[in-house]
């Protein structure tokens, strides 16, 4: 008997099958939210940059806790910015090297494909953002609310605020995105935690999808469907909430 003939090389080939057509399914769904961006979470360092405490540094490869912080995410996201989809895909790091308790296991972090959030603005605070993003007079319009004015004083690392310097030649919806995101502890300001890429609108959505697939690319078997994907805090079986 040939290993092609065997039961268990048979229902591997299926499994394969199904899984690829699961995520091409997957695909599909979330490109019918229009992404606009691709957001990288990493959580293996404190809001400043530093190490994190071995009990700390626990709960960031507990998937649980990874949820509860996409729970807090996707809330103000929905507070600042209105009705954008989103969905979140957890992602294991590779084991590491801790200076001082040596090999450790890999923590988490997140991709989280979000949609077009001018458009989410646009309607959120009926005002007309262009592609480009938001101009000065319509932030200074959106100063008057008061999740938004938060978000324009919020101090980032270096010690500047939206208000006072980050703004020329700046993506001003793309600087209140950062803003707001930075807002879980476990992002905080340190800037390599939090990484915002646009996703390239092209006439097929051929970025959306490379860049979709590689967020799945740890879904190896049926059982990691609920392991990488966040269907609770995703807008892939419901309306966004």
């Amino acid at each position: 008997m040939f290993l092609t003939d065997t039961t268990k090389y048979k229902d591997a080939v299926e499994q394969t099958k199904y899984l690829s057509n699961f995520k091409n399914f997957l695909c599909s769904r979330a490109y019918q939210f229009e992404p606009k961006y691709f957001v990288t979470m990493f959580y293996g360092r404190n809001s400043d940059g530093g190490f994190l405490s071995k009990e700390v540094y626990r709960k960031r490869w507990d998937r649980n806790e990874v949820r509860k912080t996409h729970r807090f995410i996707r809330s103000k996201l929905k507070e600042c910015f209105g009705d954008v989809p989103m969905v979140f895909v957890i992602e294991r790091h590779k084991e590491t090297i801790h200076p001082i308790w040596g090999e450790m296991k890999g923590a988490f972090h997140t991709h989280l494909y979000l949609g077009d959030v001018n458009k989410a603005l646009a309607k959120h605070y009926s005002i007309g953002v262009v592609e480009e993003g938001l101009h000065e007079l319509q932030l200074e319009e959106l100063s008057l609310y008061p999740e938004i004015l938060r978000l324009l004083y919020k101090e980032d690392y270096f010690g500047c605020t939206i208000n006072s310097g980050r703004r020329k030649d700046a993506n001003l919806t793309e600087l209140l995105l950062d803003a707001c995101i930075r807002q879980a502890k476990w992002i905080g300001k340190f800037p390599d935690n939090l990484d915002i890429k646009e996703i390239k609108n092209d006439p097929f959505g051929l970025e959306f999808k490379r860049t979709f697939h590689y967020g799945l690319k740890q879904i190896d078997k049926e059982d990691d469907l609920n392991n990488v994907l966040d269907w609770h805090n995703s807008d892939l079986q419901k309306n966004g909430n």
